[in-house]
C-alpha cells in the first residue's frame, strides 16, 4: 500500500553481517553469521522489499543516511543473474578477436599486426564507453544502461560477422568497445548494492570468473562453427550467433532486472532537495571521481586495472597464436590448452575473492599478483634457455605448466570489482568503477598487445612481457585504499 510504513526486518538482518573491519572478527562469528543469514533469508520470503519509491511518493521522509536497504530474494537472484551475464559478455567480447585471430586475418587478408591494431582501437573505444556508460549508470539508472550496453554489443557482434572488409570489421569493433564500456561497473555496482554480507568478496570472485566462462563459451562456439563450416564462414557464424543471443538477453534485462534501491533512494533525495551539500552529485559524475576525496583511489584503481589487463591479455591475445603458429600444434590440442588456461584463471579468481573476505581486498590482490609473477618468470627462463617447446603429451612440458600459472596470474581481477564498488559511494559508483576498469582495459588490452609485439619481435616473448602486469600489481596494490566489507547505503 502506498501509505503503509516501510517494512522493517528484524534487527538481526543481512546488514548486521557486514563487518566494517573484518580484521577484528571473533573466532565464533562465522557460524553465527551463517545462522543469521538463514534467518534473514527466511524472513525475506514473506516480507516485501524496503519500499523506497512508494514510501517517498507518499510523502514519507527519506531513510536516514547509512540505513541498510533490503531486497527480496527474487530481486537478489535477478540482480545476481544479470551481473553474472554482464561479466560473461564482457569476456566474450574481448575473446571475439583473440581466439579466431588467425582465421579472421586470413578472411580479411590482413596481418596479425593489423588485427592487434583493431584490439588497440577497440580498447580506446572501451575507455570512452566506460566514461559514457558509467555516467549513464549513475544518472539514467543501472537497469536501462545495462540493457543499452548489452544490446550495443549484440548489434556490433552480428555486424562484425557480416563484415566484408577490414575497415567495416574495425568499425564494428569500435561500436563493441563503446557499447561494452558500462558492463563491468554496472554489474558490480548492482551486485555490491544488493549483497550485504561478509561473503561479498567470495561471490564477487565468482561473478568475475564469468568473464572467462564467457571466453570459454566464445571459444567453444567459434570452434564448433570453425570445425563444421570452415575457417571463413565458421568465425562469421560464431559472431552472428553470439550477437543474437546478446540481443535477447539485453531485451530481457529491461523487464526482469530490478533497479538499484540505493540509487532510487538517492535520486529521490535529489528531487526532494534533501541532500547535504557534500553529498550532491555533479551533473557530470566524472568530475566527482577526480575530486580530492576520490582522486588517489581512482588513479590507483586505473593502474591496478591496467596491470591485470596486461597480465590476462598477454595470454589471451597471444596464447592461441603461439600454440598454432609457433608450436604448430593441431587446432584441437591448442583449443584444449587455451580452455585449461581459462579454467586456471577461473580458479584463481574465485580463490582470490574468497581470501579477500579474510585478509582484506588489497592483500588478496597482492598475493594473486605474486603468484602470477612466478609463472611469467618461469616461462621467460624457459624461452631464454630454449626449453619452451610443447611436444608429445602437452601436460609433460614445463612450458605448459608455466603458462597455466601465467593464466592464473590475473587472479587479482577476482577482487577488483568488489574492491572498487566498496570504495566509491552510491552516487558515483557506476562512474568510478567503469572509468577505472575501462581505462585499464584500453591501456592493458588495447595498447599493450601492440606495444609488446613491436618491442619483443616475436609472439612468445610478447606473451612473456605480460610479467609487467603482476609486478605492477604487487607494487601499487599496497598503496590503494581499502574499505573491505562496508555497508552500502544511498547516502555515503
Amino acid at each position: 500500500m502506498a501509505g503503509a510504513p516501510p517494512a522493517i526486518l528484524p534487527k538481526l538482518s543481512l546488514s548486521n553481517l557486514v563487518n566494517d573491519d573484518p580484521q577484528h572478527r571473533k573466532a565464533g562469528e562465522g557460524g553465527l553469521a551463517m545462522r543469521e543469514l538463514n534467518k534473514t533469508a527466511a524472513a525475506l520470503k514473506t516480507r516485501p522489499a524496503h519500499p523506497v519509491p512508494a514510501g517517498h511518493a507518499a510523502g514519507h521522509a527519506a531513510a536516514p543516511a547509512g540505513a541498510p536497504t533490503f531486497y527480496t530474494r527474487r530481486e537478489v537472484r535477478f540482480i545476481l543473474a544479470f551481473a553474472l551475464l554482464g561479466t560473461l559478455f564482457d569476456g566474450a567480447e574481448l575473446n571475439l578477436i583473440g581466439f579466431p585471430l588467425a582465421y579472421i586475418s586470413d578472411s580479411l587478408h590482413v596481418s596479425t599486426i593489423a588485427l592487434i591494431t583493431v584490439a588497440t582501437v577497440q580498447g580506446f573505444a572501451s575507455i570512452l564507453g566506460g566514461f559514457v556508460f558509467g555516467t549513464l549508470g549513475d544518472t539514467l539508472g543501472r537497469r536501462r544502461t545495462f540493457a543499452i550496453s548489452v544490446i550495443a554489443f549484440g548489434i556490433a557482434a552480428t555486424l562484425g560477422g557480416l563484415a566484408s572488409n577490414y575497415e567495416i570489421f574495425l568499425l564494428t569493433r569500435v561500436l563493441a568497445g563503446v557499447g561494452m564500456g558500462g558492463l563491468f561497473g554496472l554489474s558490480f555496482s548492482m551486485f555490491t548494492e544488493c549483497w550485504q554480507t561478509q561473503r561479498r568478496g567470495t561471490m564477487g570472485g565468482i561473478i568475475q570468473s564469468m568473464y572467462f566462462v564467457g571466453e570459454i563459451l566464445t571459444a567453444g562456439l567459434i570452434y564448433l562453427f570453425l570445425s563444421s563450416l570452415g575457417h571463413d564462414l565458421g568465425w562469421r557464424a560464431g559472431y552472428a550467433a553470439i550477437g543474437l543471443i546478446s540481443l535477447v538477453i539485453g531485451a530481457a534485462s529491461l523487464k526482469l532486472l530490478p533497479e538499484s534501491k540505493q540509487w532510487l533512494a538517492y535520486q529521490q533525495h535529489r528531487r526532494n532537495g534533501t541532500l547535504p551539500a557534500e553529498l550532491r552529485r555533479s551533473k557530470v559524475p566524472v568530475i566527482d571521481i577526480f575530486r580530492p576525496r576520490f582522486l588517489d583511489g581512482t588513479v590507483l584503481f586505473m593502474i591496478l586495472s591496467t596491470a591485470m589487463f596486461l597480465t590476462t591479455n598477454s595470454v589471451g591475445a597471444y596464447l592461441s597464436t603461439y600454440l598454432l603458429k609457433t608450436q604448430h600444434l593441431p587446432l584441437d590440442t591448442a583449443s584444449l590448452i587455451v580452455l585449461l588456461g581459462y579454467v586456471s584463471t577461473i580458479i584463481t579468481y574465485s580463490a582470490t575473492g574468497f581470501i579477500s573476505d579474510r585478509i582484506r581486498r588489497k592483500y588478496a590482490f597482492t598475493a594473486a599478483c605474486l603468484f602470477g609473477t612466478v609463472g611469467f618468470v618461469w616461462f621467460l627462463s624457459l624461452l631464454a634457455s630454449g626449453h619452451a617447446q610443447i611436444t608429445g603429451p602437452f601436460w609433460t612440458a614445463p612450458a605448459f605448466w608455466a603458462l597455466m600459472i601465467c593464466a592464473g596470474g590475473a587472479g587479482g581481477f577476482g577482487v577488483l570489482g568488489v574492491w572498487m564498488s566498496e570504495f566509491f559511494p552510491t552516487r558515483i559508483r557506476s562512474t568510478g568503477s567503469s572509468a577505472s576498469y575501462y581505462v585499464g582495459r584500453g591501456l592493458g588490452a588495447g595498447v599493450f598487445p601492440l606495444f609488446a609485439l613491436t618491442l619483443a619481435g616475436t609472439v612468445p616473448f610478447a606473451l612473456a612481457l605480460g610479467i609487467i602486469g603482476p609486478v605492477a600489481g604487487v607494487i601499487f596494490s599496497v598503496l590503494t585504499p581499502d574499505r573491505t566489507g562496508r555497508t552500502i547505503a544511498e547516502l555515503e
